[in-house]
């Protein structure tokens, strides 16, 4: 690992006043020991409402930071918008500042008629439908969860008496095409990744996956499916979203505390 960084993967950082990195806007004081990575803005809310004595430490661009302390661990959580690009940059400037582990939460779309809506469901690897990584690395590079982060977060689960689905995620570009709102054509689409046993699709997983484990990072995703595009069903957002939310988030945030402590 330490040879594929020093022949290319070694970025150099854009630091700003006080050694701010360009895009988070946030220095090695203001960050956690692990962060927990959402794409949605309004997400962030709810996940620092469950740390003790979050502070607010940046909002910059599509980056909002908060760090406090969480299972007694110091922990920070952030937004990194939609898509691979900006993942690929939180992954970037969070190493430049000392900060190797993460845990994703957020959403998913299952395509395997058995995963169903209100699941929790863990990401164990990603095909890397999307471009961001190969500007790093050849398509034959695995994106796979870290093994001490995927079995954190199997045994967070556990613990909390929570049931989890784990399997294979596809990460691509364009929501469009594969989501509730796609254009036509999308069973067409998504069949030949169930045939293989694909379980779900997202947007960020597989750059964050394959970024991560280049530079020597732990990575892992903690997702809760909201619909199925091969059944048509949707989870009742209304009755069941938050509460299952939180659990994802509950799940996350212990997790992370585990690996942090190297438990």
């Amino acid at each position: 690992m330490a040879d594929m960084i020093k022949n290319g993967f070694d970025s150099v950082p854009q630091y700003e006043k006080d050694f701010k990195v360009h895009h988070l806007g946030i220095n090695s004081s203001q960050i956690g020991k692990g962060c927990i990575l959402t794409s949605n803005l309004e997400r962030i809310e709810t996940i620092k409402d469950t740390f003790d004595k979050a502070q607010k430490q940046a909002f910059h661009r599509e980056y909002i930071t908060y760090t406090g302390e969480k299972h007694g661990v110091s922990m920070s959580c952030m937004t990194i918008g939609n898509g691979c690009m900006p993942t690929e940059i939180a992954v970037e400037e969070l190493r430049h500042i000392g900060c190797t582990r993460m845990i994703k939460v957020g959403t998913c779309y299952a395509i395997d008629e058995n995963l169903k809506p209100g699941t929790i469901f863990l990401p164990a690897s990603a095909c890397r439908c999307e471009g961001a990584t190969l500007e790093y690395v050849n398509v034959s590079y695995p994106a796979i969860c870290d093994h001490e982060t995927y079995f954190a977060i199997v045994h967070a689960a556990r613990e909390l008496n929570k049931t989890i689905e784990t399997g294979i995620i596809r990460t691509h570009d364009a929501l469009f095409l594969e989501s509730p709102f796609a254009h036509d054509g999308v069973e067409e689409r998504i069949r030949p990744w169930r045939e293989v046993g694909v379980a779900a699709v997202d947007n960020e997983c597989a750059t964050m996956y394959t970024v991560a484990s280049i530079l020597g990072m732990q990575a892992g995703c903690v997702y809760l499916v909201t619909d199925n595009l091969t059944t048509g069903e949707s989870m009742d957002f209304e009755k069941d979203y938050d509460s299952r939310m939180k659990d994802v988030i509950e799940i996350a945030t212990l997790a992370l505390s585990k690996v942090i402590k190297g438990e």
